[in-house]
């Protein structure tokens, strides 16, 4: 990986959505959550600007464990 691959994803995880709970006894009250379809949808994005060919809904699939091929 280079560090223009890094930095895209960076750049992703800085732009999820995050939502903040309540009080999480385990996390403490400054926890924070991402859903995961968010974050599946964000990285196809992402690595959509990277190659023409890239196809978003078989990403999308294998980050759900339904095979990516």
């Amino acid at each position: 990986m280079t560090r223009k691959d890094f930095n895209l994803i960076a750049e992703t995880i800085r732009l999820l959505p995050s939502f903040e709970l309540g009080t999480d006894l385990e996390r403490g009250p400054e926890a924070e959550v991402v859903r995961f379809i968010a974050l599946c949808n964000r990285f196809a994005e992402a690595l959509a600007t990277t190659n023409p060919r890239f196809n978003k809904d078989r990403f999308i699939a294998a980050c759900n464990g339904k095979g990516g091929r």
